[in-house]
């Protein structure tokens, strides 16, 4: 789905003029560092652009470790409670598992910060390569078989460690008097996306914490259909429309379908919207020294934790399934998923703390022969369900030899009050389009 052009020229004018600031800002940025190492006379030992950050390397030459000073980037992080968020998160992962997480320093608000650039988090250095990266060395097709099933290990054992982790809620980590909590409901990366480029009014999200999966999967199915309604460019043309409409009619008749019914009401999981390969730093040895990038994590329902990863192919899958479609990508993804989850019971079996019925590996194994992996990805990707849902799900859910026409007929246009409400949305969004093409040009 093409983003608000006009929302994005906006922001990404934001964004270069806060990174033409900041990179003249080295004297100030060591500044506020040395506040919390004791001496300013650090130098900036390198430079990190991220999706959502821009960051430095600091370096004093007092012995001590280098330091990690982060800020989000206007434009491209649309919280204002996001450097809070990940900080607790990282505070709870270090608190509660045996992951090694980067130690935080210091962190603050944007008036907390004189430097002017908003809201910072400094952290402690951590040394290492990306699984990403060791791949992308190679190419995940030439990548040695051995080496793969070590790194697919370490993914694994970082996972497992997340699976321990259980709340009573579904929400954003917070902290108070009695230490951490769940607090307000989850900021997710796809919501960050929906404000900043496609121009959904933040006041539509929810505020309060959710007691049940199904509770937290209808809010997700709703805004979906708010996107599809709010944004001005969200549709092509008529018939992209309808279909489009379908779509999150069908979503949402088959949410219950896929819904694990005996955890609805927990335990829930700590899931984070950009774990994956780039996240988790190997020393020369493929050990973890460290797992980075803690942003958008939050209490989740246990089937999102529990769903085959999607990474394991180092692309987003509905960019290969609109490339190449639904055969391609399963042949290509099915052979990663059996490696992977065999490395995944390799370390449960030497780790028996688990019911079989629990195992991560069972809830992932499952979450592939029920096609609920690909439900639950749909229902937190807003901006590729359409793809996901029409490549993997429909003849799954509905059976197969139907067209896409002929579906969103069955769906939306069976009687003639469907046929009329479907109708007066896609005049509505198709003046929207003609709205939008005018002020876009």
């Amino acid at each position: 789905m093409d983003t608000d052009k006009v929302k994005t020229k906006l922001h990404d004018t934001q964004t270069a003029s806060w990174i033409k600031t900041a990179t003249t800002s080295s004297k100030a940025i060591c500044t506020l560092a040395g506040r919390y190492r004791g001496r300013p006379d650090c130098w900036l030992r390198s430079l990190h652009r991220g999706t959502h950050n821009f960051s430095w390397r600091l370096h004093w030459d007092d012995g001590g470790e280098d330091w990690l000073i982060r800020f989000p980037l206007p434009g491209k992080t649309m919280s204002d409670a996001k450097v809070v968020h990940e900080v607790i998160a990282m505070q709870y992962v270090a608190a509660n598992t045996d992951i090694p997480v980067p130690r935080v320093v210091a962190h603050g608000t944007a008036n907390e910060n004189p430097t002017g650039l908003g809201p910072f988090v400094i952290m402690t250095w951590v040394e290492g390569r990306t699984v990403a990266d060791i791949i992308a060395e190679t190419g995940l097709g030439d990548v040695d078989p051995k080496v793969l099933r070590v790194l697919y290990t370490r993914m694994a054992e970082v996972l497992l460690h997340l699976w321990s982790l259980e709340f009573d809620m579904i929400g954003n980590l917070g902290s108070g008097e009695s230490g951490f909590c769940i607090s307000g409901s989850p900021w997710t990366r796809e919501m960050n996306e929906l404000v900043r480029a496609y121009g959904i009014d933040i006041g539509v999200f929810g505020t309060g914490v959710y007691h049940s999966s199904t509770d937290y999967v209808a809010s997700l199915l709703g805004l979906q259909s708010v996107q599809l309604e709010q944004q001005r460019n969200s549709v092509y043309d008529a018939a992209d429309c309808r279909m489009k409409y379908a779509t999150r009619h069908l979503m949402k008749a088959l949410a219950l379908k896929f819904i694990n019914r005996p955890d609805n009401h927990g335990p829930f999981k700590l899931f984070c919207d950009e774990f994956g390969p780039g996240n988790v730093l190997l020393d020369d040895q493929f050990r973890v020294t460290g797992v980075i990038d803690w942003e958008f994590c939050y209490a989740a329902p246990a089937q999102f934790a529990g769903s085959i990863p999607s990474w394991l192919l180092l692309q987003r899958p509905h960019d290969i399934l609109n490339d190449q479609g639904a055969d391609a990508f399963l042949s290509a993804f099915m052979p990663k998923a059996d490696l992977f989850l065999e490395c995944l019971e390799w370390i449960e079996q030497q780790n028996e703390t688990q019911t079989t019925s629990n195992r991560l590996s069972v809830r992932m194994r499952q979450s592939i022969q029920d096609k609920s992996a690909w439900f639950i990805l749909a229902c937190r990707n807003f901006l590729a369900v359409d793809t996901l849902y029409w490549e993997l799900l429909d003849d799954f859910c509905w059976g197969a030899g139907v067209s896409i026409e002929e579906r969103v007929r069955q769906f939306t246009a069976s009687d003639d009050g469907m046929l009329r409400v479907r109708e007066r949305f896609v005049r509505r969004k198709i003046l929207q389009l003609r709205d939008y093409q005018k002020e876009f040009g």
